[in-house]
Order: C-alpha cells, then structure tokens, then sequence
C-alpha cells in the first residue's frame, strides 16, 4: 500500500523583518519559517473525499534570531502545543509517526467494516498573528472530523516574550488590582456584541457562565491594537452559537495597563 508522506519547510512564506528602509521602534530580526507535515490514506482522489483519511499539521518555526537560547525555547514551546495525543494515544511531537497512527487507525475501521463510507480529517494549523518588539504571538487551530455529529474545532492563543521565551500572562500585563475594572470593560463589549442589553441576564440568554457572572478566561491574543480573548465551542454557550471571540481595544482599558509592560510599544 502506497503511502505518501510530504514533510516541507515552506520558504517561501518565510517572513523577513529586516527593511532597507527606516525601521520602526517595533520591528525587530526574527525570521521564521512554516512547517507542514501532510499524510493522505491511499486511494484519496481530489475529486472524491468522501471515503478517505487526511491529516495535516502546520506551525511556525523561528528560522533565526539574536538570542539562541529564546529561539530554542520558544520553537520547542510551538512544537509541544502541536504535538497530537491523536485518537487517544501518547501526545508525541514525533509528527511523522502521529500521522501514520492516525491513518493506521482508520484503514483498520474500513478493512473492518468496508461498507462505512466515511472520511476522517485533521487538519491543525498555526499562524504568526504578531511579530513586534518583544512580542511573538500565535495562534494554534484544529478542525478535525473522526465520526460523530459534527466536525470539532478548537482554538488557544500563545503570546512569547522575546527578552526570555516565556509566556506572557494576564497578569503582566494587568495587574490583578486592575482585572475586575477590565472584566467590567470587557462585559460590556461581550453584551454589545451579543446585542444584550446592560441588565440582560447572561443565562437565560443562553450562556453558562458559571454563577451566571461573566468572566474573562486565560485564552487571550495579543494583536496591535486590542487584547482579544476566545472562548471554544460548549464553553460558554451550546455548539449552535459557535465561538466567541471578544475584542478589548486597547484604547478602553489604556489606564489599566501596567506602566513597565511589553505592550506599551504598541499603544504610545
């Protein structure tokens, strides 16, 4: 059985940050590069997917960068959170065995019931959603079908710290003092968006925050001008209402936001 396995380092979308022009106080020399690993089971066709099994996983990696040590920390921090506990196995960012796994499994539902007609997808992609000072930020998405009602999508944001390669969290850049003003700040864009009134009670229309109080998760992105906090499918509210992804412009919550922090590049 004829397997094909298409492992490539898309150089082409590499992004170079390093301008012959001006730079801006923002930019800085990383570069990176998008990874993909792709796996198809055999008799896949173009034209009809409906009896198949694909998988696809890519993510960025930092090509190159001033500071080894954070780039390494940073790549391998990306390689773990795409890393695939795929149909309940060991989670492994041996990405090339989690594919045959994966494609395993399926023949093995066929060759045992032949009649099924079905298709199994994976398909889990990450994206450079901000690339400035100190901040490298990105986003992980995963759409996958393996039998079931309905296809499954999970979203999670990562936000690096270029001076150290770590995390950055909610508190450094809101103090804990300050987070009830900014939940307060960001119900009322939630009620706005939702096209709730201020006195609207959440649960009876149809979210389940927990004591029926909004609040805000640790599932936020750090973009030029807005924090933006995503909440997945059955979070909050029933798989029909879908996502909901919240945005807090930084010129609402400016006074909140600590005076020593990685976004102050982005909001003077």
């Amino acid at each position: 059985m004829k397997k094909i396995i298409i492992i490539t380092l898309m150089l082409s979308g590499i992004v170079f940050l390093i301008s012959c022009s001006r730079k801006s106080p923002t930019e800085n020399p990383l570069k990176f590069e998008v990874v993909t690993y792709q796996k198809q089971s055999e008799g896949f066709d173009s034209l009809r997917d409906d009896n198949c099994a694909k998988i696809k996983i890519e993510f960025p990696q930092i090509l190159s960068f001033e500071n080894g040590l954070v780039k390494e920390k940073i790549n391998n921090s990306i390689s773990d959170l795409f890393a695939q506990d795929i149909l309940g196995g060991n989670k492994s960012n041996d990405f090339e065995t989690q594919m045959n796994s994966f494609i395993e499994e399926y023949e093995s539902l066929i060759k045992e019931f032949p009649d099924a007609y079905q298709s199994w997808f994976i398909e889990i992609t990450g994206e450079v959603k901000l690339n400035k000072g100190n901040i490298f930020s990105i986003d992980y998405m995963e759409y996958s079908f393996t039998g079931g009602a309905h296809p499954n999508t999970f979203v999670t944001f990562r936000n690096f710290n270029l001076l150290d390669g770590e995390e950055i969290v909610l508190d450094q850049i809101i103090s804990t003092d300050e987070q009830s003003e900014l939940t307060k700040i960001a119900e009322a864009e939630f009620r706005k968006l939702k096209e709730l009134t201020s006195d609207a009670d959440l649960g009876q229309a149809g979210f389940w925050f927990e004591n029926n109080k909004f609040y805000l998760n640790d599932n936020f992105l750090i973009t030029d001008s807005s924090l933006v906090f995503y909440y997945n499918n059955y979070e909050i509210t029933a798989y029909a209402f879908g996502p909901t992804e919240l945005t807090i412009p930084y010129s609402k919550i400016k006074p909140l936001i600590r005076e020593k922090t990685l976004l102050k590049g982005l909001i003077e």
